[in-house]
């Protein structure tokens, strides 16, 4: 286990998960130090920490209200999902950056975690 937490910016996060930066190009220099990934947002709001990064499959518009809620400021859709036009409006709306990746959550989380970043539970 890899017992190194860092911050890293959410620019750097995009490159390490090879994901599409699909809204809030801007606060792309935020740093996110912890990672939360689950596709059951019950979990999201029980377990998941401010600043975060938020990894999921699911991809409609509660994701984003379950961010906002949590003070999570980004979201990586994985297995190659998209957002819907509506999803997209809700983020900028709420100022949350949503990125897409090709990985798997299993790869996603993995390779965060060998960069150092901590999860939710750390």
């Amino acid at each position: 286990m890899n017992s190194t937490v860092r911050s890293m910016a959410l620019s750097d996060i995009a490159a390490l998960l090879e994901a599409q930066i699909v809204t809030g190009r801007q606060r792309t220099a935020l740093g996110i130090g912890r990672v939360c990934a689950s596709d059951l947002m019950s979990d999201v709001l029980a377990f998941g920490k401010s600043r975060s990064l938020l990894l999921t499959g699911l991809v409609n518009p509660q994701t984003v209200r379950t961010a906002e809620m949590s003070d999570i400021p980004a979201i990586c859709f994985v297995h190659g999902k998209k957002p819907s036009p509506e999803v997209i409006a809700l983020a900028e709306a709420t100022r949350i950056t949503l990125l897409c990746t090709r990985l798997s959550l299993f790869e996603a989380c993995g390779r965060l975690h060998t960069a150092g970043l901590a999860g939710c539970d750390a």
